[in-house]
C-alpha cells in the first residue's frame, strides 16, 4: 500500500518562500519524490517543481501520476489557504537527459513555453508551464 508524506507540513502563517518534499512511500520505503518551491509569500499564485522522479523499477505504472497530482493538490492548498490565485506551475527540464520527463509532463497537460539555449553544457534547458486557472 502506498501513501505520501509532505516535509515540512504546509505553514499556518505568513511565509517568505516556501519549499517542500512530497514522498511516495510504499511500505514506508520512498519509491518518488518531488520538490516544490514558492517564491516570496506566493502572492503571484505561480510555484516551481524542482524535481520530480521514481525509482527505476516502478517506472510506467501510474506512481509518477499519483505523486504529480499530490504535488499539484499540496500547491492547490497553500495557495487557497492564503486566499491567492492558482495561476502556474512550471519547471526547467534538461533538452536532453529528461526526453522521458518531458513526455510525461507534456502528457499531464504541462506545455513547453520557452527554450533557455546553451543554459546547461551541451543541452538547452526547457521550460514546461501547466496552467492552473
Amino acid at each position: 500500500m502506498s501513501d505520501f508524506s509532505y516535509d515540512p507540513p504546509l505553514p499556518v502563517g505568513p511565509v517568505d518562500g516556501f519549499i517542500q518534499t512530497v514522498r511516495l512511500l510504499d511500505n514506508g520505503k520512498s519509491i518518488g519524490l518531488a520538490k516544490w518551491y514558492v517564491p516570496g509569500d506566493g502572492r503571484d499564485g505561480v510555484a516551481q517543481l524542482l524535481e520530480l522522479s521514481t525509482v527505476t523499477t516502478i517506472r510506467r505504472t501510474g506512481h509518477g501520476k499519483r505523486l504529480l497530482d499530490a504535488t499539484i493538490d499540496e500547491i492547490r492548498r497553500f495557495l487557497k489557504a492564503r486566499k491567492f490565485p492558482q495561476r502556474r506551475i512550471w519547471m526547467n527540464v534538461n533538452q536532453k537527459d529528461h526526453v522521458i520527463g518531458r513526455a510525461f509532463l507534456t502528457g499531464a497537460g504541462f506545455h513547453h513555453v520557452s527554450t533557455i539555449a546553451g543554459l546547461l553544457k551541451g543541452q538547452d534547458a526547457l521550460i514546461y508551464v501547466l496552467s492552473l486557472d
